[in-house]
C-alpha cells in the first residue's frame, strides 16, 4: 500500500517573485476550488493583497492551466484588477 493513500490531501497556493514569496495559503481539503472559489477567496482575498504588499502595484500574475484558472470570470477579473 502506498502511504500516501492513507495521506489526506492538501492544495496550497503561493506567489514567488523575484523579491520573495508570499506566506503559503492553505485550502481545506473538504473545499473544491473551482472558478468562484479562486476568484473570491485565492485571489481577492488571499494572492492579491499579499503579492501587493510584496511589490506594490508592479508584477506579472502568471498561472498554470487548472480549470479555475481558466474559467471566464477569473481572466477577465485579472486585466481589471492588475491594469
Amino acid at each position: 500500500m502506498d502511504p500516501l493513500d492513507l495521506q489526506p490531501l492538501i492544495m496550497i497556493s503561493v506567489a514567488i517573485s523575484q523579491l520573495g514569496c508570499t506566506e503559503l495559503f492553505f485550502v481545506e481539503p473538504e473545499v473544491k476550488v473551482n472558478g468562484a472559489y479562486y476568484r473570491d477567496v485565492l485571489l481577492m482575498q488571499k494572492m492579491m493583497p499579499a503579492t501587493r504588499r510584496m511589490s506594490g502595484d508592479f508584477f506579472v500574475f502568471q498561472q498554470d492551466s487548472a480549470p479555475a484558472d481558466r474559467a471566464q470570470d477569473t481572466g477577465a477579473l485579472l486585466p481589471r484588477e492588475t491594469a
